[in-house]
């Protein structure tokens, strides 16, 4: 009769299984465990235990693999399929009328208020040169609708305009105007009512920008457009479905009203 530990080829049945199984699963694993603890490792909870921790690594790996899919694969798509379509250089303001040229690429804009009717389609710039009628009317169309002040507009922000719609193949589209120049006796009023997201030092204030829509263009993507060109700051307001474009500096936001107040101070200076 043998005396002693039995040795790892003796041992009969399970135990002999369960070592040859480890032996097996570790190369480099030269011992098997005491009787004691095998008889635990063995046991039928410890199988759930194994069975209910393998499930739980499983998990987060497959929760990783589903992370930063946000964006709705139409609208991934659409934005990577903008025309090629770069910003004018910088324009020049002639002295006279009769400097105006007559031949070169026209830029044309088409604007209008939704909710008044009211519309301009003008061409504003011929080549290099911008038309100073042209840009009267355009002056005239975006006035302050509270007051109706008229303030001189950076003709950049026709030229941001103009390009955007061309970057979306939306050349002879028209643009929605929600708000153009605001006075500063406006821009009060509407900060104090609490109704809107009016910033102390707004863009619109000295007439560098526009809130606008784009009939059958999704605001998401009217922003990616607005985005691409890096010529100024680009809001986007979700729950209104319009985006704000300026020739400020260069900057986003994404407007969220429940999140204003938290956030007002940090990034709606130049709105």
């Amino acid at each position: 009769m043998t005396t002693g530990k039995p040795h790892l080829g003796l041992v009969p049945g399970f135990e002999f299984q369960w070592c040859a199984y480890l032996n097996g699963r570790f190369a480099d694993l030269s011992f098997c465990l005491p009787i004691s603890l095998r008889s635990l490792l063995s046991s039928r909870k410890l199988a759930i235990l194994l069975l209910i921790a393998s499930v739980g690594v499983a998990a987060p790996a497959a929760t990783t693999r589903k992370a930063g899919t946000h964006k709705h694969p139409r609208l991934r798509a659409l934005a990577h399929s903008f025309i090629n379509a770069a910003l004018p250089g910088v324009g020049l303001l002639p002295e006279f009328d009769d400097e105006v040229p007559s031949e070169g690429e026209k830029y044309e804009l088409k604007l209008a208020h939704s909710h008044t009717g009211e519309m301009v389609d003008v061409v504003y710039r011929i080549g290099d040169t911008y038309i100073p009628e042209a840009l009267d009317e355009l002056n005239h169309f975006l006035r302050d609708s509270h007051n109706e002040e008229v303030s001189q507009y950076d003709p950049r922000t026709f030229d941001v305009l103009h390009t955007m719609l061309a970057k979306l193949g939306k050349s002879n589209g028209v643009i929605d105007v929600l708000s153009g120049y605001r006075s500063q006796e406006t821009n009060d009023m509407l900060r104090e009512s609490g109704t809107t997201n009016a910033a102390e030092h707004s863009q619109h204030i000295v007439a560098k920008a526009v809130d606008l829509r784009v009939p059958g263009v999704p605001a998401p993507l009217l922003r990616d457009a607005a985005k691409s060109l890096e010529a100024g700051g680009v809001g986007y307001y979700p729950k209104s479905q319009f985006v704000h474009v300026d020739v400020g500096p260069v900057r986003e936001w994404t407007y969220t009203p429940h999140r204003a107040r938290r956030h007002a101070r940090r990034r709606g200076r130049h709105a």
